[in-house]
This record gives structure tokens, C-alpha cells and sequence, in this order.
């Protein structure tokens, strides 16, 4: 296929097709599947109950037009193990994003993909009237699960195609260009991936409560992701250097991607507050310099903390030596 696609652009003299595959996530495609198209499954469909990838796809044909939170975390847990497959040129696809409410008059379905240029594209669009009613517990998401639902796709890079009722509430969630400028970042083609768990030990499987820290790169700063996985408000601690692309002994200053507000500077570490159930907190944070003079202790780190001639100092360098 990757043969006929490149045959197919050099004798039309047009950029060649984007090629989707899908087989649920069998074999592993995102080991192998860049060498034949753009975009692989990953995982089952998205549906209204947590079922196996085998009867996932027959349970959306029945009813294409939901999808539960279960069904979204068991994706986001697969997906966190491999999110490094995704760059330039071929992504995890993580499914549909599939955005529902209580009440609707009509849905829209859309695609918006990355294009060869990292361009935002809109393929396709179909207004169709419907009086579905679906509930929650039937299908439907509230709506910080559904924020952040679209906040995990649109950060880990998955292609975004978009089944979704068009309320106000939904269209506040899609037309979100902050969160839809890391997606189609032209210089960083990779996904945000996971540095700390959360409620589980690092690297645990876990299809409850998947990944609940998460960075990544971008060109205009770093990206930072909190997902709430448990089901009440919850503070949220993270030090800055438990990403791997910040760099220590500096301070941050804070854009919050969904509120749209800058939210000062941050020094060593940052705290969401009350981040409701099921929600999710996104976040650009920016280098402003080195970090105020005297702040204590010496070092964001201790095990990384060393005098400019190279020797361990502070507590850490005692223990050591003791």
C-alpha cells in the first residue's frame, strides 16, 4: 500500500494520501505501522460501556452516538504506555473523540486531521437533525469528561475526528485554540506522555485510574496535563522537574489553556486546586529566568544538587558521606 500511495503521488504530481489504519490495536501497530501509513488504532472503539475490543465495534454500530468514562480511561491507560510511538508523520489514534451531553437537537460529525504541513484541516462536516436523549450512564459524559476527554486526544497528537451534538457547550469545548495549537504544533510532533501516575505506583495497569501527570514539549513552552481520575474534587501537587523538560534552578511563568488566564509564576513546583471530578487542568509553562535568589533549599532536587566544581553539597552530599 505504501508502494501504490507513493507511485499514485508521483504520477499525479499531489501530495500523497493520508492512509488510516485500523485493527483495534492488534499486532502492534505502532511499532510497524508508520512504515505504511499515518495513523494507527490503537485500542477498541469508544462505547457506552467498557467492553472488549472484539464487541466494542459491534456495540458502537448499534449506537454510535455515545460513550462512558469508563470506556474513556481504559483507552487512556492503554495509550500511556506507547504514547512515544506518536511524532511527525504517524500518530496513535485513539478513536473518535466523541463528545455528549444530557440534551441535544442535532450533532455534528467532522474530522480534523494533522496534515504532511501540521496545518488544521477540516475534511468533512454533516449537520444531521435528531432528537436522541441520551443520559448519563447511557452514553453521555459531563462536562469536565468531556473537556477532558478532548484535552488527552488533542495533547497526545491522536488524529481528531470529532462525532459530536452541537450545543454551546460542546462547540466551548471544540473550538478551544490553545489546547487545538498543540495538536497541530508545526515543530514538535510528539505526544505528551505520562511522569507520574497518581493514584497508582508508577508504570501500573490500570484501567480505572490511568496516568494522572503528564508533559510534553511545544514550541512556545511545556506542556503539562492533570487528570482527575477519581470521583470527587482533588488537589493536585507536581514538582516541575518531575517533567523531563524542565529545567531546574529555573521559574516558570503559567498559562492555563483552558481558562485562558495567565496565572502568575511558578517556582519548583505548582498546585491545581479543586480540580473537579473526572476533570482535567492544562497548562503552558514558559522559562522567566532563573528562579528568585535565596530560594531554599539549595536545589529543586537534592540528589541533583552540586557546587559549580562538581561535588554534592547539602544535605544529600551528608548523607552520602555518612
Amino acid at each position: 500500500m505504501a508502494d501504490a500511495i507513493a507511485r499514485l503521488s508521483k504520477s499525479s504530481g499531489k501530495p500523497p494520501i493520508l492512509l488510516s489504519l485500523c485493527q483495534w490495536g492488534r499486532v502492534q501497530p505502532w511499532l510497524w505501522a508508520r512504515k505504511l501509513g499515518q495513523s494507527w488504532r490503537t485500542t477498541g472503539d469508544i462505547c457506552k460501556e467498557t467492553l472488549s475490543p472484539l464487541l466494542s465495534g459491534f456495540s458502537k454500530l448499534l449506537n454510535p452516538l455515545g460513550s462512558s468514562w469508563d470506556s474513556l480511561t481504559d483507552i487512556m491507560n492503554r495509550n500511556s504506555f506507547i504514547a512515544s510511538a506518536t511524532d511527525f508523520y504517524g500518530h496513535n489514534d485513539l478513536d473518535i473523540v466523541s463528545l455528549f451531553f444530557r440534551t441535544a437537537s442535532s450533532y455534528i460529525y467532522t474530522s480534523i486531521f494533522r496534515s504532511l504541513k501540521c496545518q488544521l484541516t477540516v475534511l468533512s462536516g454533516l449537520l444531521i437533525n435528531s432528537t436522541l436523549n441520551i443520559s448519563r450512564g447511557n452514553g453521555a459524559l459531563t462536562f469536565d469528561e468531556n473537556k477532558a476527554h478532548f484535552t488527552l486526544w488533542a495533547l497526545m497528537k491522536s488524529p481528531l475526528l470529532i462525532l459530536s451534538r452541537v450545543t454551546e457547550e460542546t462547540l466551548s469545548i471544540l473550538k478551544n485554540k490553545e489546547i487545538i495549537a498543540i495538536n497541530q504544533d508545526p515543530a514538535v510532533g510528539t505526544s505528551i506522555t505520562p511522569f507520574r501516575w497518581g493514584v497508582n505506583p508508577d508504570w501500573t495497569y490500570n484501567r480505572t485510574h490511568p496516568a494522572q501527570y503528564w508533559s510534553g514539549e511545544s514550541q512556545n513552552g511545556t506542556v503539562f496535563m492533570l487528570l482527575n481520575t477519581l470521583d470527587h474534587p482533588a488537589d493536585m501537587f507536581f514538582r516541575l522537574t518531575e517533567s523531563p523538560w524542565i529545567r531546574a534552578g529555573r521559574q516558570y511563568s503559567v498559562r492555563d489553556l483552558w481558562t485562558h488566564t495567565d496565572n502568575g509564576t511558578a517556582v519548583r513546583n505548582f498546585t491545581a486546586k479543586a480540580v473537579p471530578a473526572h476533570g482535567v487542568v492544562a497548562l503552558l509553562l514558559k522559562d522567566a529566568g532563573d528562579e528568585p535568589a535565596g530560594t531554599m533549599p539549595p536545589c529543586a532536587n537534592p540528589e541533583w544538587c552540586m557546587a559549580e566544581n562538581g561535588t554534592l553539597i547539602g544535605h544529600y552530599r551528608r548523607r552520602r558521606l555518612h
